[in-house]
């Protein structure tokens, strides 16, 4: 791996950048090139692996990987060589006396001047035997890079949309604002300016959340108290709680904890909690129940948030989990569509129906317990 000459490769800041950046980063890395041979690999990564640099230089990806598992490797540089990048894939590696090392395995694509990949970059995190044990299922790494592909190709074309329509975007509210601040205007002009902002803004936010979806990758699971990420959403919607004038009644019964992404799940929760809150506007004494909890029969952890709203036609039960369907003027119709596919990372899933005594009810229910 060199730098051209007319690039200034021979300058010794190159090689002290090159020092700091890779061989002396926190982050394990290693770098192979397009025959999966080991080219250089950074000293936190030879300390998670246990091998000496002299003795893993050049040698072929199949020292590192097990036999069964090298097809699958092949497959996740081929997927990084065609989408940039892949990431977070758990995965087994190798120490020089053949014993495992459980992690999470992100390959980035090394691009030359052609745009084609002529290596790739490794990035190991490593797993917690807690959580690895948790991972009953033997197809778990095929099912990850079926995902993980859907999710790069969901990311490419949403950040072309993004970069695309942007701009446009930007225009079309600041020109409506302008207009709808003007004095003298007919009222037709104002109520058509209105119009405008207030599509022009949700086409903004479905863009957002469709960038962040699309940059997150896979979950990034840990043991933790579904209880503490309740109060954490109930937290951050505590001030629109508050100005709706909703009560809030919690039970949090003993349960263990399960593998979950806190940052993720925080986001879920309070979606559904937001819900909740739209559909009790206007509504007198309006209620949340929140409560989670252990279910013997199932062995699955459960949160519920139930409000007694008017609840859910019964026709729109099939469209609830479809991208932009959604009853809200100002909805994405990606909220319950986006927290599916978070509980799906999770190994979990989600549930929702109409309540007997009126409103309706979400339950999340959490299969990997610690």
């Amino acid at each position: 791996m060199t730098v051209r000459k007319e690039e200034g490769a021979e300058h010794p800041v190159y090689r002290s950048l090159f020092d700091a950046v890779f061989f002396r980063a926190q982050e394990p890395m290693l770098a192979l090139d397009r025959s999966l041979n080991v080219l250089v690999v950074n000293n936190s990564a030879l300390k998670l692996l246990g091998w000496e640099s002299r003795d893993i230089k050049g040698k072929p990806a199949s020292e590192l990987v097990l036999e069964k598992d090298l097809k699958d490797f092949k497959e996740l540089t081929e997927l990084a060589a065609k989408n940039g990048v892949v990431r977070n894939y758990r995965f087994y590696m190798l120490t020089p006396s053949r014993s495992i090392v459980r992690l999470y395995l992100t390959v980035q694509a090394l691009r030359g001047g052609d745009g084609g990949a002529n290596g790739f970059c490794l990035f190991l995190s490593q797993v917690s035997p807690d959580e690895w044990s948790a991972l009953k299922d033997p197809h778990v790494f095929k099912n990850a890079a079926r995902k993980l592909n859907r999710l790069t190709s969901m990311g490419q074309l949403t950040s072309m949309f993004a970069h695309d329509i942007k701009n446009p975007l930007h225009v079309i509210l600041s020109t409506s604002e302008l207009l709808r601040a003007q004095d003298g205007q007919p009222e037709a002009v104002r109520s058509g300016a209105e119009l405008i902002e207030r599509n022009a803004r949700r086409a903004s936010d479905i863009v957002r959340t469709l960038l962040d979806f699309s940059r997150s990758g896979m979950c990034r699971l840990e043991p933790y108290p579904v209880e503490t990420a309740t109060e954490r959403a109930l937290e951050l919607i505590d001030s629109a709680v508050k100005a709706a004038k909703v009560k809030v009644e919690k039970t949090f019964e003993k349960a263990p904890k399960v593998f979950l992404d806190p940052h993720y799940m925080h986001s879920v929760i309070y979606n559904i909690l937001n819900n909740s809150l739209q559909a009790l506007d206007g509504v007198p004494d309006g209620r949340v129940t929140v409560s989670s909890g252990w279910l013997e029969a199932e062995k699955e952890v459960f949160l519920t948030v139930a409000d007694n709203g008017p609840g859910l036609e019964p026709a729109m039960m099939e469209s609830l989990f479809q991208p932009f369907f959604t009853t809200k003027e100002n909805g994405t119709g990606l909220g319950l569509y986006l927290a599916r596919q978070i509980m799906d990372e999770h190994g979990g899933r989600i549930l929702v129906s109409a309540s007997p005594e009126g409103g309706a009810v979400v339950s999340l229910r959490f299969r990997k317990i610690v």
